[in-house]
């Protein structure tokens, strides 16, 4: 899953959920099962309503080993919340990297509403445990984060602005205000302008460049 790097940050975050360590390579391979059947079951069905059983079931493994892995359900889906983040941060960072410049906040906005709108029942099972956990948010507020140092990389090297006016805090922030509306449409339904909404990306985009306040040189 990912480079070395990647790989680091998914054991330690793991570590910090609370996920017992997997000292051989078998061990870690089973965890990792149960921790993939138990996201792609989480992007289907509330995980409040799932059991042990049927992740190990959908895991072909005893509740023993789950128990040797894992202490509770609870810990197992803050592992799954630390699955999904390292699998949803390269995919962005690519965008970011490698759209046109021009193009990026466009295919960004389209494919984090794709995303909320595939995994709404993923996304309001972690909001939830999370309440409980903030801790267990870190692992997407990291991504977050390296999302707009991203951007932020990509606008440095854009000649048409001028770098000497460019607020790196505000472009930040108009990240921050991206995940915090993508969030909210999806716990609270606000509205009017729904996620479903064929304005909502576009709108979305709109405040975030308004955010930005991106300084052009003068002609």
């Amino acid at each position: 899953m990912g480079d070395g790097a990647a790989n680091f940050d998914i054991e330690e975050s793991l570590a910090k959920v609370g996920v017992i360590p997997a000292l051989q390579a078998r061990s870690r391979t089973l965890r990792d099962r149960l921790i993939q059947e138990a996201l792609a079951i989480a992007r289907q069905v509330p995980f409040d309503d799932v059991s042990i059983n049927e992740i190990c079931a959908a895991a072909d493994c005893s509740t023993g080993a789950f128990y040797s892995r894992f202490p509770d359900k609870i810990t197992l889906f803050k592992a799954v919340m630390v699955f999904a983040a390292a699998e949803s941060g390269p995919l962005l960072q690519d965008i970011v990297r490698f759209a046109p410049f021009d193009q990026i906040l466009t295919k960004l906005m389209a494919r984090q509403v794709e995303r909320y709108q595939l995994q709404e029942t993923f996304f309001r099972s972690a909001f939830k445990v999370s309440l409980d956990s903030p801790e267990a948010w870190e692992p997407f507020r990291r991504n977050a984060n390296r999302l707009a140092e991203a951007f932020l990389e990509r606008l440095r090297s854009q000649p048409e602005f001028d770098q000497d006016r460019v607020n790196p805090d505000r472009v930040r922030f108009a990240f921050q205000v991206m995940y915090g509306v993508l969030n909210n449409a999806i716990i609270n339904r606000p509205g009017p302008f729904l996620i479903e909404s064929e304005d909502f990306p576009v709108l979305l985009e709109e405040a975030m460049l308004s955010t930005m306040l991106l300084p052009r040189r003068e002609p």
